[in-house]
């Protein structure tokens, strides 16, 4: 038994040192992240209205926010998308969460104010050890890209059960309003992430941060 753990634990080894985390830059690497996120939402029962109400063209997933956001995207060794998130700052439309849902808006300082939307993980990586290797990197980029932004806070509209494995995932989200509709999205929670708690909760990112941690950019 002993032997079959540590074959399986060198084969994961092996397929995660595989993985590349970078910020997006070129507009051919965006598009792919559309695509990417149009493929996770049409196979996902919980964004079925959401489908049904929007026309998507050329099997790409985009809204307002995209162009006021960070994208950020983990690669397998042939440049396939493997998982994504964005973080949305200084947009003139606001943000998603505050724009859904019904909550306290007036105390965040909108100069130090973000939102992370779109995490997504392809359904092949989502078993616990690779969904919790593929996070813990996503957010060590997240933290050092809002810490040299100077974002301290950062909503997020979560449905309970994404919320529960976030947290798994040391992002520590606070709910800031009742369960409510998030537009076509279904039910969710309005919640903050402050940025000194994830950096508490991960002391390594702060560590990364503070050497001047320098990430590949496509």
């Amino acid at each position: 038994e002993q032997r079959t753990l540590d074959v399986l634990g060198y084969f994961l080894k092996r397929i995660l040192m595989k993985f590349r985390f970078v910020e997006v830059i070129s507009s051919e690497m965006l598009e792919k992240v559309f695509k990417f996120r149009y493929k996770i939402i049409t196979q996902t029962k919980i964004f079925k209205e959401y489908v049904e109400n929007n026309n998507f063209l050329n099997n790409k997933e985009s809204d307002i926010y995209d162009p006021y956001s960070i994208h950020f995207a983990v690669l397998d060794e042939s440049d396939n998308i493997c998982a994504t998130v964005r973080l949305i700052y200084n947009s003139p439309h606001g943000y998603p969460t505050e724009n859904c849902m019904t909550f306290n808006k007036n105390i965040f300082d909108r100069e130090k104010l973000g939102e992370l939307s779109r995490i997504f993980v392809d359904t092949k990586y989502r078993s616990l050890p690779m969904t919790k290797y593929i996070m813990h990197n996503l957010n060590k980029l997240l933290y050092i890209k809002m810490m040299n932004l100077g974002i301290e806070y950062t909503y997020g509209a979560l449905e309970p059960r994404f919320m529960r494995l976030l947290r798994m995932n040391k992002m520590n989200y606070e709910v800031l309003g009742e369960k409510q509709m998030h537009g076509k999205m279904g039910l969710r929670y309005p919640s903050v992430l402050y940025t000194s708690q994830l950096g508490r909760d991960n002391p390594e990112f702060i560590q990364a941060w503070k050497e001047n941690y320098v990430h590949q950019s496509v």
